[in-house]
């Protein structure tokens, strides 16, 4: 099966659920530090579900948690189910699912013995193409619900807070505070910016799982500028998500200001079904959210934040116009020294011996790259790279050296920078040269 990412996670449900998950406290200290992951502005966590360990995206864009995959080698139990209609951004097709309840999900020392969670089986949505990591589903925002949470980027650590209040003291003597909106469990925050040369106050949904900074929707207020370029935007639950891609003169959020940043305007076609448009203006993503420590209090609707070593990052995109997704894996073969004896085993590697010498080889198990999307025009279009082509080489290093971040940085990192890139094409090796160009 064809492995798709998903960054914006983007539903409606037919029916109306109401989530009883609560989490349990199974510590004698007052805090709970959970560490994350880091990868295309989304945060990963390790779960257990069921006893089965979990990768999840920690969502506080989306209300409910979904599961999209089970772990090759376990089998996944899950309690009580029952089929419901999905319906996802992406096209007008609905999607079977099935809501779970009575699971048990733990987090460190957190655990909910009811927790509710919805399968959405047999789509093409692993979450491995983009990120590089099995990842098995999301943790919606239910998740932030009962205990103040720190979310530290320059750390990489979620903390939990049993007694919240010398925390919250703390977050009001140093760091900044916006008032947040709390709609079914989702949070909306206020930002403000200049749109055709007039100061517009704009209600952003909070959305850690979204992994570009900030999306508009367009509208007789909020139009994209005449410089833009179309591009893939991301995946939705029933498909591509397509739009426009330019830049915004400036984005203030309390007493910071950002210039110049790249916004997504997703074209209206996709959201047709769904009832998102009520009083908001888009969402702001990772990009931006990344860029701040937070301290998260949902049950007093209060948000806290202050910079960290990620704020004077530059507000970078692909240049390249390649879009590259994991596509399964494959045997390398590399001639090693080894002193190790002869038929050595291991779960992705072997050695044997060659001609009776002490010189051998080693097989690793690599990721397989390949082309999933090329932007019209871009540089790598123009060059002559096509859809499906699978990566040997990327400025002199081989593919087994890389991870699709490492790539991502690669084609976001300069504007004129040389691209040397071989593909595989039915079987021949090709190699492509391209600059890197800046459009917006």
């Amino acid at each position: 099966m064809r492995k798709i990412i998903q960054i914006v996670f983007l539903f409606m449900v037919t029916v109306t659920l109401q989530s009883q998950s609560s989490f349990n406290w199974n510590s004698k200290k007052n805090t709970i530090k959970i560490p994350f992951e880091l990868t295309h502005n989304l945060i990963i966590v390790d779960v257990g579900f069921n006893g089965v360990p979990l990768k999840m995206i920690v969502d506080t864009g989306s209300d409910r948690s979904m599961l999209f995959s089970f772990p090759e080698n376990d089998s996944l139990v899950l309690n009580q189910t029952d089929k419901i209609e999905v319906r996802g951004v992406g096209n007008d097709q609905s999607i079977i699912a099935y809501l779970s309840k009575n699971n048990t999900l733990k987090i460190n020392e957190l655990e909910d013995s009811n927790f509710e969670i919805l399968l959405i089986p047999d789509q093409e949505i692993t979450l491995i193409n983009k990120i590089g990591l099995p990842i098995n589903g999301i943790l919606g925002s239910t998740f932030f619900k009962q205990y103040v949470t720190k979310i530290d980027y320059d750390k990489k650590c979620i903390t939990l807070f049993k007694n919240s209040r010398k925390q919250i003291d703390k977050a009001r003597r140093n760091m900044s505070k916006c008032k947040v909106e709390i709609d079914e469990n989702k949070p909306y925050v206020s930002i403000n910016t200049e749109l055709e040369g007039k100061e517009a106050t704009l209600k952003l949904l909070f959305d850690t799982g979204l992994g570009e900074g900030l999306w508009l929707f367009e509208n007789d207020k909020i139009k994209c500028s005449n410089f833009y370029i179309n591009d893939v935007l991301g995946r939705g639950l029933s498909g591509d998500i397509e739009g426009k891609k330019a830049r915004i003169k400036n984005v203030v959020l309390s007493n910071y200001e950002f210039k110049n940043v790249i916004v997504s305007y997703p074209d209206s076609v996709f959201f047709k079904r769904i009832s998102i448009y009520s009083n908001r203006n888009g969402s702001l993503g990772g990009e931006v959210i990344k860029r701040f420590n937070w301290v998260l209090d949902y049950k007093n609707s209060d948000f806290y934040f202050q910079k960290n070593r990620a704020y004077d990052l530059p507000f970078n995109y692909n240049m390249s116009g390649i879009e590259v997704q994991h596509f399964g894996f494959q045997w390398v073969k590399e001639g090693v020294n080894v002193n190790s004896a002869i038929g050595l085993l291991n779960l992705d590697e072997f050695y044997f011996e060659k001609g009776g010498d002490r010189n051998k080889y080693k097989y690793e198990l690599k990721p397989i790259f390949e082309i999933y999307s090329i932007r019209k025009d871009s540089p790598a279009a123009i060059a002559g790279l096509k859809v499906g082509d699978k990566i040997i080489k990327l400025n002199n290093k081989g593919i087994n050296q890389l991870s699709i971040q490492n790539i991502t940085d690669v084609f976001q990192s300069e504007d004129g920078k040389l691209i040397t890139i071989i593909i595989e094409r039915k079987n021949e090796q090709i190699t492509f040269k391209f600059n890197l160009k800046k459009i917006l």
